[in-house]
């Protein structure tokens, strides 16, 4: 549904990024599969008010970040009553089709639905680090319960909402399964939730939606009254050992991933194999699959070898897709600079002393650096790893860990304070609304 309003704010808002980016109104329509019309209209205002999946669109073209994204989703809603019964709902769509390949991720989509299925969870907050994967985790497990368990899946991009998420009024008849009977079961997605909200309307609506079930994605847990969080980690990749071993290399999601978006770019060539040069890559991409699929991208004018000697002079060098491949995945260091945003400070302290570790660690060599106690350092890990900026290390049989590459590159490039005196490489705002104080880390069952 859309609501007439006035979109001036919103139109020059667009114009403004469009003209600053170079960019005819044709080329944005087609990066953005709207009709140019649709632009100018926008532009003009004499469109309605864009629905919240155009403006995320527009925003990837325009690559916003931080709080010019936030102020761009802010423009495209800005004109929406504050209560009521007219209050304007969200829009929802379906699920976002599958554009790429999933691998390695099955024993996440498994454990998601069996979440909110076998363990009857109404509440499952799948965080972690961007370009990590969250969304198509949520999307093939939203097809599962759709196609096997005969669930209704309502999917919004909630990048725009505001933080009482008063715009979820409008779903409250589909998502409590209103006419339909008790037993109706509903999967409502809020994917891409930017900021901290406030949980009274979704505790209101799982109160009277008993079939009703909440999936959020975000990069970190939303602090919801009773919320059950998943964290997603990077996916496995190879110990060098094996790396002369091309059959065993294939084996790991990392190098499937990363050798499949490669055979994209090269159908009629000889199917690449697996070497020690992209078992690096994996290893100096943390083997999370946006980072893995943008520097792919790039396959198709340079070696394996290419990349990762490009890679270890400027690790943000591939951080973004060429042109013509799309928008960014956001996986590179804005990311990090937001996820580091949130830590308290004495965690955020223990990051920077971590990662002067070299390579992997145990919990033991970590504790004397840190200066805290086994105890506290294992506390410590475990909030790290929620937040999806230290991952673990299957190594040689111990629980071992790693603060991810491109962590310590930007905790060694502090050119831009953070809130209490530390830095982020410069030039990567932070989002919006993002303050010093971490939430809670909440247990995994």
């Amino acid at each position: 549904m859309t609501t007439a309003i006035g979109t001036d704010q919103f139109g020059v808002l667009l114009r403004d990024h469009r003209r600053r980016s170079g960019m005819t109104q044709q080329q944005m329509a087609d990066l953005a599969t709207l009709s140019v019309r649709a632009i100018r209209d926008l532009e003009s205002g004499r469109a309605r008010r864009p629905r919240q999946e155009t403006a995320r669109l527009l925003a990837d073209v325009l690559r916003l970040t931080g709080a010019s994204r936030d102020a761009f989703h802010e423009a495209a809603r800005s004109h929406l009553p504050s209560e009521g019964p007219g209050v304007a709902g969200p829009e929802s769509c379906p699920p976002p089709a599958l554009l790429g390949t999933t691998v390695g991720r099955e024993h996440e989509i498994r454990s998601l639905v069996e979440l909110l299925t076998v363990d009857q969870q109404r509440l499952v907050s799948v965080v972690g680090l961007g370009g990590v994967g969250k969304t198509r985790i949520v999307r093939e497990a939203a097809g599962v319960l759709r196609e096997g368990h005969g669930w209704t899946v309502i999917w919004v991009q909630a990048a725009g909402l505001s933080p009482d998420l008063r715009e979820l009024r409008r779903l409250e008849p589909a998502v409590t399964g209103s006419g339909r009977g008790r037993g109706h079961d509903v999967l409502l997605v809020l994917d891409g939730l930017a900021r901290r909200v406030e949980g009274d309307l979704i505790h209101h609506l799982l109160a009277h939606g008993p079939g009703l079930r909440v999936v959020v994605t975000a990069p970190t847990p939303s602090r919801l009254a009773g919320e059950q969080v998943m964290p997603i980690a990077p996916l496995p990749v190879p110990g060098r050992a094996i790396d002369h071993d091309a059959a065993a290399l294939a084996e790991f999601p990392s190098v499937r991933l990363f050798l499949s978006h490669l055979r994209r770019l090269r159908p009629y060539a000889p199917r690449p194999a697996a070497t020690a040069a992209v078992a690096e890559l994996c290893r100096v991409l943390d083997g999370v699959p946006g980072a893995l699929e943008t520097t792919a991208a790039w396959g198709l004018v340079h070696a394996p070898e290419e990349l990762l000697h490009s890679l270890t002079r400027d690790p943000e060098r591939f951080s973004s897709p060429p042109t013509a491949w799309g928008p960014a995945s956001g996986s590179g260091c804005g990311a990090v600079a937001g996820s580091l945003a949130v830590l308290e400070p004495p965690l955020r302290e223990r990051l920077f002393a971590l990662s002067a570790l070299p390579g992997s660690w145990t919990l033991d060599e970590a504790a004397p650096l840190a200066g805290t106690s086994l105890a506290d350092t294992a506390a410590t890990v475990y909030g790290l790893l929620i937040h999806g900026l230290v991952r673990t290390a299957d190594e040689d049989g111990r629980d071992r860990f790693k603060v991810l590459h491109r962590v310590r590159s930007v905790l060694a490039g502090r050119a831009a304070p953070l809130s209490d005196g530390h830095a982020i490489p410069a030039g990567y705002a932070l989002p919006t609304g993002y303050a010093s104080a971490a939430p809670t880390v909440c247990a995994v069952a």
